[in-house]
C-alpha cells in the first residue's frame, strides 16, 4: 500500500500547473439553501462553501453544513491533455484521497469539457444558452455587470440565474422543483483585482498545507479494509467518491 507523506500526487500536479494571471484567480463564497415549498427557515438546509478557481484548478471547500463545521474539500485539476485528476481533502484529519483520470472513469464520473464548466463556473455554457435573457432589476453586484436568465432546465425545473459574464460565475441561482427550491447565493467575492469583500480569507489548500497531508491513491484503499486505524478516518470521508464499497 502506497501512502505519500511528502508532496503527494495532488501537490505535484498543482506545482506543474502553469501560473495564472491575476484576473483568472477567483474566490467566491456561496451558501446553498434547500427548503420545501413554501420555504420557511425551519425547513431550510444550509451549506456554506468556497469556490476557489485558478487556471486549470478548482477547489470547493465546505465550511458549515446546517450550522455544524465542515472540514473537507474537493480539488479538481485539469491536465494539458484534457484528463482530470481529483483529490478529496480531509483537513481535520490531514488526509487526502487522490483519484486518477482512470479512477474517475471506473467510477462513472464524467470528465469532459461540460463537466469542467459545471465545476469551475457552476453552470455550463450549454445550460445558460437554454435560458432566456431578461432585464435584471440590479445590473451590478460587487462591481461586476450582472445579467438575468430565466427558463427551464432538465425535466421542467424552473430556473432563475443572475450571471456575472466577466467572471463566468453566478451571483444567484434558483432551481424551483415541484416540492422544493434550491438557491445558490454568492456571499463574498475576491478576484485578482478585487480584495475580499469581508474579513474572511479564502481557506485555499496551499502547497505547504498539502505537503503535510498523508496522501493515499484511491486504487490502494482496498488494502486498508483490514486495518482498524485506517478504517476510522475512512469512515469520516463521507463525500469521497466510491467510498461506499469500502465502508462496510
Amino acid at each position: 500500500m502506497k501512502i505519500i507523506q511528502t508532496l503527494g500526487f495532488a501537490t505535484v500536479l498543482m506545482m506543474a500547473a502553469k501560473a495564472s494571471i491575476a484576473e483568472e484567480i477567483v474566490n467566491a463564497r456561496f451558501e446553498t439553501t434547500q427548503c420545501t415549498t413554501p420555504c420557511t427557515d425551519a425547513s431550510a438546509k444550509r451549506l456554506q462553501w468556497w469556490l476557489m478557481r485558478e487556471d486549470d484548478q478548482v477547489e470547493i471547500r465546505h465550511l458549515h453544513q446546517n450550522g455544524q463545521p465542515a472540514h473537507n474539500s474537493s480539488l479538481w485539476m485539469k491536465k494539458p491533455a484534457g484528463q482530470f485528476n481529483y483529490s478529496y481533502l480531509m483537513h481535520e484529519d490531514g488526509r487526502a484521497i487522490d483519484y486518477s483520470d482512470v479512477d474517475l472513469k471506473l467510477l462513472a464520473i464524467k470528465t469532459d469539457a461540460q463537466i469542467w464548466q459545471v465545476k469551475s463556473q457552476l453552470i455550463a455554457d450549454e445550460e445558460l444558452a437554454k435560458l432566456k435573457k431578461v432585464p435584471a432589476d440590479k445590473q451590478q453586484q460587487y462591481g461586476q455587470d450582472v445579467e438575468k436568465y430565466v427558463g427551464e432546465l432538465g425535466n421542467g425545473v424552473r430556473t432563475e440565474v443572475l450571471w456575472m459574464p466577466a467572471l463566468k460565475l453566478p451571483f444567484t441561482v434558483q432551481y424551483h422543483y415541484p416540492e422544493h427550491t434550491v438557491t445558490i447565493q454568492m456571499q463574498a467575492l475576491q478576484t485578482g483585482v478585487l480584495a475580499a469583500t469581508d474579513a474572511a480569507k479564502p481557506p485555499k489548500a496551499t502547497l505547504a498545507t498539502l505537503s503535510n497531508y498523508q496522501h493515499v491513491d484511491y486504487a490502494d484503499l482496498g488494502d486498508m479494509e483490514h486495518n482498524p486505524s485506517e478504517m476510522q478516518w475512512l469512515a469520516r470521508a463521507h463525500g469521497a467518491p466510491g467510498l461506499q464499497e469500502h465502508n462496510h
